[in-house]
């Protein structure tokens, strides 16, 4: 049931809190509470984008166990002016606090030799599993070599391979790990996870099977995931961060005008004294900052400007518009002037030199803190893989494939697929700590979402329908902004 709050709130385009999910879980009638809920989402133009579990017990009628019933309409406002909200400290009081975590701009060793792949995969499989032994099922856990000498009840940590779907249900699976592999059978009774794909690591639970060449037969599947019972961060300054992606600079379809309005609410112009506005200090960009230059065949076609270069300087004036205290975080992604291969460094010095002082540039994958608040930023380009190798995994759906990814501890789980990935003797998309925001773009639609202790933000773009979009049938949702008040967690969404 708490799934389908879950899902069924992220679905009306707002982000449930767990005190919110509580409240209806633990009242009465979950179904007819959750009704309610989404009938008052939809029928209030001011319903929050982040359910809070005062707002949804005011909806209940009452404390968490009390009846739902649809919460009565507020009374029409008098004629004359709005009451204004007490003024809140703007951000260009506050000094910036980014403290950079992780960053993989200049740490390429690989040289694309043997030794290369064989380091990288056992880092990937090494600190995965020091994650899985976190978790209660790993105890007793030993090394594949050692499961053929016994029978009955086994556990094991390992990197999947081979995954093969039978049209009974079962799956079949190798798992491996530095002494040896050993095959695997899911059955219906372990419920294997739809989204098993190679390369990931996992806990099997199960037992051998006696004879020349047994097999373990797995009852339940574990994943490093978030574990329970964790708090997340929260600033102790009163600001907000913006996050967008996919600005697609030098596009013909680039919405320069929506651009133009969302540039000038961040500066504050036109007198609108915008709250929201007031207190945003940072601006990240989670990729494809512009569209480039030979991304795909015929690019030249769908361009207004034709130099990379030239790209840059465009996106840099922008930039410098905004209000000196806001400062902006660069990620690249598979349309910039990097290599495609992840992890991606950050732009290169001479792309640099056209921006200003206040903005900062990282790689793609980068964790950071924002006043003590962790993200981790990702351009998403592994979705790819996802929808490909997933069954029921949706390019509509990104949010439900950013839960995946957390649940894997890895932000690119597949080798060898469409995303290239480069052989660094260091995994630098494991997810080695639990991010409170967790953000990626790459799809062109904007989402919000709460998975466990996490906050999920899913960019929107600048950029309208291409051709390839509506090949596929894909309608992007740009020019939405979630912005996520560092100190309480909220998160609105704001349109431009």
């Amino acid at each position: 049931m708490r799934d389908r709050i879950v899902h069924a709130i992220a679905s009306a385009g707002a982000l449930a809190e767990p005190p919110a999910v509580d409240a209806i879980e633990t009242s009465p009638d979950p179904g007819a509470s959750l009704d309610a809920v989404l009938r008052r989402l939809a029928d209030t133009d001011d319903a929050p984008v982040t359910l809070t579990g005062e707002w949804v017990r005011a909806v209940l009628g009452g404390a968490p166990g009390g009846a739902a019933r649809a919460p009565a309409r507020a009374p029409a406002r008098a004629p004359g002016p709005s009451p204004r909200a007490p003024s809140r400290r703007p951000a260009a009081d506050v000094d910036g606090e980014v403290k950079v975590v992780k960053d993989p701009t200049g740490e390429s060793l690989c040289e694309g030799k043997l030794d290369d792949f064989t380091q990288y995969f056992r880092d990937r499989l090494v600190r995965l599993r020091r994650l899985l032994r976190q978790r209660r099922e790993s105890s007793g856990a030993q090394e594949v070599a050692r499961l053929r000498a016994r029978a009955g009840g086994v556990r094991a940590i390992g990197m999947v391979g081979e995954v093969h779907r039978t049209a009974n249900g079962r799956v079949h699976f190798e798992l491996e790990d530095e002494t040896g592999s050993v095959h695997c059978i899911a059955g219906k009774k372990a419920a294997a996870p739809a989204d098993l794909v190679n390369d990931e690591v996992v806990l099997v639970v199960g037992s051998m099977a006696a004879g020349s060449d047994p097999a373990l037969f797995a009852d339940e599947i574990v994943r490093p995931d978030v574990l329970p019972g964790r708090t997340p961060a929260r600033a102790g300054a009163d600001v907000c961060a913006a996050f967008i992606s996919d600005v697609h600079i030098g596009s013909k379809t680039f919405l320069e005008q929506r651009w133009e309005r969302f540039l000038e609410w961040l500066s504050d112009k036109g007198g609108h004294s915008d709250e929201v506005a007031r207190r945003v200090k940072y601006l990240v960009v989670s990729g494809d900052l512009v569209d480039g230059v030979g991304v795909f065949p015929d690019q030249e076609r769908a361009l207004s400007v034709s130099d990379l270069a030239e790209q840059y300087e465009i996106l840099a004036g922008y930039l410098k518009r905004l209000p000196d205290h806001i400062e902006v975080i660069l990620l690249p992604g598979n349309h910039d002037g990097v290599r495609p291969a992840e992890p991606q460094p950050a732009l290169p010095e001479r792309t640099r030199r056209a921006f200003d002082s206040n903005v900062r540039f990282l790689g793609n994958p980068s964790d950071f803190d924002l006043h003590g608040v962790r993200v981790t930023a990702y351009h998403g380009r592994s979705f790819d893989d996802l929808v490909t190798n997933i069954h029921g995994m949706s390019y509509r759906r990104p949010l439900d494939m950013m839960e995946a990814l957390l649940a894997k501890r890895h932000l690119a789980p597949i080798y060898g697929d469409k995303t290239p990935l480069a052989p660094e003797r260091r995994d630098w998309l494991v997810m080695d700590d639990v991010p409170d925001i967790f953000v990626t773009g790459h799809v062109h639609l904007t989402g919000a979402r709460a998975y466990k202790s996490v906050t999920l933000i899913h960019d929107s773009a600048w950029q309208d329908q291409t051709d390839y979009q509506r090949m596929m049938n894909l309608v992007p949702d740009p020019a939405r902004v979630p912005v996520v008040d560092l100190e309480s967690g909220v998160v609105k969404v704001v349109e431009f």
